[in-house]
């Protein structure tokens, strides 16, 4: 069985629940957040990825793999124990991608939901700590070298390296380019056009404030094209918008005006959905140097990874994982 989509489904629970709302009618054109399930987790999600009618949850040191084409009912399928913990998931066609701390990278295959098979693995030098995707390449944030070049598109192998004067603590990318929040150095611009010589053709320093995570929109809401616009978030600025569309000189274009510090975010073209204290935020960054916000949900505890799909959006707690509708 392979991963794949069962909108009518989602659409028609989402139809419900939206028309159940005082003035659904009027802000059926603006973005909106609607609650249709959860999902209990007996150990905090430590990170989340969507794959069509299907969400991986990565706790502990195993992923599950649930169906999530019924959100008001979603369905345990799946799982798959390692002995290291996971630290970063992502998803490509029918695999997830697994950043395994000291047991480097591990791919995972989701053809058959209900029985994840491991089909390929990446030794790194450190620890695997992030990973990130972009056409048959996948990056590996190695927390005290840079980040590994691994090509996907059959037998896992690496390919290339980045080495990094700092600490990779955030990665991301977007069509040829790999995006490193490095601690102290600040927000990196890798070109790995040619894996076996990555280029650093851009940097962005906020100087004592330092860059911890980074996130770029999901490529399934830009065709996989590079990026003009991603995410970063410091220790004091928070949340930031960052203009990359010439990637040798970022630039920051504002400040997200957040609730609360910041737990988990995903980006869906020009949308943030960004969770904090107990609840998600979404801003829309039509205009980058005005973020609006549009929508918001409480979630019921403490704000933790977040995820999205064409029409989903995975919000976790330290209890549960929080299915919520987008339009």
């Amino acid at each position: 069985m392979s991963i794949m989509r069962t909108p009518s489904l989602v659409a028609v629970a989402l139809a419900v629940a939206s028309a159940a709302l005082p003035g659904a009618s009027a802000i059926a054109q603006t973005p909106t957040l609607v609650r249709l399930g959860a999902v209990p987790t007996p150990v905090p999600a430590t990170a989340l990825a969507a794959a069509g009618d299907h969400l991986v949850i990565g706790a502990g040191s195993g992923v599950r793999v649930l169906d999530v084409s019924r959100p008001a009912s979603p369905r345990p399928v799946g799982a798959y124990d390692f002995e290291q913990p996971v630290l970063g998931l992502t998803t490509a066609g029918d695999a997830v991608y697994v950043a395994n701390s000291h047991d480097g990278l591990r791919r995972l295959d989701l053809s058959d939901p209900s029985a994840p098979r491991l089909t390929g693995t990446s030794a790194t030098r450190g620890q695997a700590v992030g990973v990130a995707a972009s056409g048959t390449r996948v990056f590996v944030g190695d927390n005290s070298l840079g980040f590994d070049i691994v090509d996907v598109a059959g037998d896992v192998q690496r390919v290339g390296e980045y080495l990094g004067d700092g600490f990779p603590r955030g990665i991301a990318a977007g069509g040829p380019l790999v995006f490193v929040a490095d601690q102290p150095a600040g927000l990196i611009v890798v070109d790995a056009t040619a894996p076996a010589a990555p280029v650093v053709i851009g940097s962005l320093s906020l100087g004592r404030d330092p860059i911890t995570q980074v996130f770029v929109p999901d490529s399934r809401s830009t065709g996989g094209a590079a990026p003009g616009l991603i995410c970063i978030v410091s220790g004091r600025a928070g949340l930031q918008a960052v203009d990359v569309s010439d990637p040798a000189a970022p630039v920051v274009t504002a400040s997200i005006p957040t609730a609360d510090r910041l737990a988990g975010a995903a980006m869906w073209d020009r949308l943030v959905y960004a969770a904090g204290g107990d609840g998600l935020q979404v801003f829309d960054l039509a205009d980058p140097a005005r973020p609006a916000r549009v929508a918001a949900s409480e979630l019921g505890g403490p704000a933790g990874p977040v995820a999205v799909s064409e029409e989903l959006v995975f919000a976790a707690t330290p209890e549960e994982v929080v299915i919520l509708g987008r339009r």
